[in-house]
């Protein structure tokens, strides 16, 4: 089967089974899903003793949850009795986490706390190791936490690489230094396979086709920030010569599938509003002007940590990636919120993710139509490839970042993708 894997990655185009084949799909959960580092959830959706939030992580259920000690365990959501699924709910708090069935329970670090009837059990059961179970790896950068189910997997900062840098930017915004994952989510299904997601989170080349109802006739998209007078430049227009339009965005493609696109160049000295203007003064008071003003100028546009994880500078929010069945997949979109920064413009990230990420909105309705016709169009005989060969050959060795370099609509980042993929799955990179 490796063999066979192997051959369905080849440079500038992917086989089509991919997307469609179900063996396939298993391997995936094992091999991408049961050996990378996976985003599981942000430390301030659990803020206090008992707080717990449940995900999974390809096949397997979990909890995060957060101790009496103050710590953050990621558990298996799994009965140590007969396996039933112990947490039922997708969040709340617990003194104790009690089976239905029959009334095991346990603490919220995962140890057996109590059996009905223990002695009925056979003298060398050995009751106490009976546990929900922590996962292998377990670890956290500024408040993100991934676990994994490979225990020899690399440290969590080696495998996060440059994006790091995308992290730090994304939480240096607020001004008490951290971002919030507390304002809700936005889910939604697809009738299509995980990786049609992940592609479109790099994909910069569809925005103005794809979206074209949200582009004025100037080739600007709407204004997505609080305080910006008009939206990011989407498509060439007459001032193509002086404006950094969105066909010469770069890009950049790192270690294990993992990359980030470039900023829409919006101007930050023009951007101004009475809620902007209150959050400023109080990012500057902590950093200071210079250093305020190189955090407000965001060096990226979308960023993907790979398999399972994206986030957006612009209109900020965190989007996580999960798949169901083959050509079935589930997402969830949280907006980030800024520690420190005024309640009103917190309420206006939330607002304007309703308008472009709810499951009826003005952008994310258009992605989903396109998986939904590429998971129909893919199983058509004219080609068994998917092609992803727009500027082939043509990227250069990143200077600031390390890897490799390109522009956004040339497909690097969504290559690299695949280069992550076959990783993963045991072929190597093209």
């Amino acid at each position: 089967m490796s063999n066979y894997l192997t051959k369905m990655i080849e440079p500038g185009r992917v086989h089509r089974d991919i997307y469609l084949d179900p063996e396939i799909f298993e391997i995936e959960m094992d091999r991408i899903f049961g050996r990378a580092w996976i985003f599981v959830g942000h430390d301030s959706q659990t803020p206090h003793a008992g707080d717990f939030i449940t995900t999974s992580i390809g096949r397997q259920p979990v909890v995060m949850s957060r101790h009496t000690d103050g710590e953050i365990h990621v558990l298996f959501n799994r009965c140590g009795h007969r396996g039933a699924i112990v947490c039922n709910e997708a969040k709340g708090n617990a003194r104790k986490f009690q089976c239905l069935y029959h009334g095991w329970t346990y603490n919220t670090d995962g140890t057996l706390r109590g059996v009905p009837l223990p002695e009925g059990y056979p003298e060398d059961f050995e009751v106490g190791k009976a546990g929900m179970g922590s996962l292998p790896r377990v670890d956290s950068y500024r408040g993100f936490v991934f676990a994994c189910l490979n225990p020899d997997v690399e440290d969590l900062e080696s495998h996060l690489g440059p994006t790091k840098a995308c992290i730090d930017n994304l939480c240096d915004r607020a001004p008490d230094g951290e971002i919030m994952l507390t304002g809700g989510v936005h889910r939604y299904r697809f009738d299509g396979n995980w990786k049609l997601q992940l592609e479109n989170t790099l994909d910069s080349y569809h925005v103005p086709f794809a979206h074209e109802s949200t582009v004025d006739r100037s080739g600007k998209q709407f204004s997505r920030r609080e305080g910006d007078a008009e939206g990011a430049q989407v498509v060439s227009g007459e001032e193509e010569e002086t404006h950094h339009t969105w066909k010469e965005r770069g890009a950049w493609a790192f270690d294990h599938g993992h990359g980030f696109t470039g900023n829409t160049a919006l101007d930050e000295k023009t951007r101004s509003s009475p809620v902007y203007d209150e959050y400023k003064a109080a990012l500057e008071a902590r950093l200071g002007a210079q250093q305020a003003e190189e955090v407000l100028t965001p060096f990226f546009h979308n960023a993907l940590i790979y398999p399972n994880m994206s986030f957006m500078g612009l209109n900020m929010h965190i989007r996580v990636i999960k798949p169901v069945a083959v050509d079935r997949t589930e997402v969830n979109v949280y907006p980030v919120l800024l520690k420190g920064a005024p309640h009103a413009m917190n309420q206006s990230t939330i607002r304007l993710l309703n308008v472009t990420h709810a499951a009826a909105s003005f952008v994310q309705t258009d992605d989903l139509e396109a998986f939904a016709r590429c998971q129909s169009g893919v199983v058509g005989d004219s080609s068994k490839w998917v092609y992803f060969n727009r500027g082939l050959g043509e990227h250069t060795e990143a200077q600031n970042w390390g890897g490799r370099e390109g522009k956004s609509t040339q497909e690097l980042v969504l290559r690299n993708q695949y280069d992550g993929w076959l990783e993963y799955m045991g072929g190597a990179a093209t």
